[in-house]
């Protein structure tokens, strides 16, 4: 049973501020759509809906603190950081395996044949360990790694990147866009250098590898190039399709235009993945879509059962969070600006 508007708002922590005795605006009515649409399956993407979210610009070098600042005032991020959970190397599917931590994924796809991965983790000590190490523990092959594939530019999708690129000799494959956006943005001290050179890859393009091909398909909005991938999974005798959302954040700023952006590459997602006939929706972070879960429930999985990660018609209400969240986010500035 679906929960009221208020009460799913309260459960899953969004702020709204519907104001009593009046209608909605329309702010608060796209909020409405997003969070209810957040409730069943997507309830880690639900803050995106929260009308009081500080939003900060992190695709813009960053400002380093002057020296002796009081370190107290810091904006606390999303209260205090999660300890890291080693997740062992985890095959979701037949031709699909999971690397990372609970809270970044590198997404190995293809076989022993030729794989590429799908996002480099944050440091060159995290590609090491849960890429390499990983790979190695499962019985795989690091050395069939053709390309890693970023799906977007920021730092704990990149920061491993051109360690394994230079170990493996393999291509970094990014977006025109996010190339230059990277080529901006400067060292972080959390995360790898940004990769300086590799290929590029452009909206419609095929990737072939081995036996196994992916689609590219360029979604603007969480960066200016940001990724999302379309490629076949299989379970056993069971062919699905599967769609990564490249990037979720809304860490671009209180731009009006690229909310707007980001809500058109959400609408022209569910357009391809409905053609595409996607019944699978993953994440780079396992927080936002409960993979940690669906591989707890995989592995007690019972034969002939259905597959945890296989989320079927329902799981297009991901592009209804996304497009209403966005379009949230955007109606609150244009009313701030038009205030000013």
């Amino acid at each position: 049973m679906k929960k009221s508007f208020l009460a799913a708002a309260f459960t899953l922590g969004v702020t709204l501020q519907p104001a009593q005795g009046q209608d909605l605006t329309a702010a608060q009515m796209h909020a409405r759509l997003g969070t209810e649409a957040a409730q069943d399956q997507y309830s880690g993407y639900a803050s995106l809906c929260d009308l009081e979210a500080h939003i900060r610009n992190v695709n813009v070098p960053r400002l380093r603190k002057p020296a002796g600042a009081n370190q107290s005032e810091r904006r606390p991020k999303n209260g205090n950081r999660p300890q890291r959970i080693d997740i062992p190397a985890t095959q979701v599917f037949d031709n699909l395996w999971f690397l990372g931590t609970a809270s970044v994924t590198a997404w190995l796809y293809g076989s022993e044949d030729g794989y590429v991965l799908i996002d480099g983790l944050t440091t060159d000590a995290e590609a090491q360990k849960y890429v390499i190490e990983g790979m190695q523990a499962a019985g795989l092959s690091p050395s069939a790694i053709t390309a890693i594939l970023v799906s977007h530019g920021h730092g704990d999708h990149y920061g491993g990147a051109d360690y394994l690129a230079k170990t493996l000799g393999v291509d970094i494959l990014m977006s025109q866009e996010d190339w230059d956006l990277v080529a901006t943005l400067g060292e972080h001290p959390r995360f790898g250098p940004p990769p300086v050179d590799g290929g590029t890859v452009a909206d419609g393009e095929i990737l072939r590898f081995g036996s196994s091909e992916m689609s590219i398909h360029l979604t603007p909005g969480h960066t200016p190039g940001t990724i999302s991938p379309i490629f076949k999974v299989y379970d056993g005798d069971r062919q699905h399709a599967a769609m990564l959302w490249g990037g979720t954040g809304f860490n671009f700023g209180p731009d009006v235009e690229i909310f707007q952006t980001y809500a058109a590459s959400a609408q022209k997602m569910r357009r391809v993945a409905q053609d595409s006939g996607v019944d699978v929706f993953l994440s780079g972070h396992p927080r936002r879509d409960g993979t940690v879960e669906r591989m707890s429930q995989l592995a007690s999985r019972v034969d002939g059962t259905a597959h945890p990660f296989v989320r079927g018609e329902g799981g297009y209400a991901l592009f209804d969070v996304l497009e209403h969240c966005a379009l949230a986010q955007a109606e609150r500035f244009l009313a701030q600006s038009a205030k000013q």
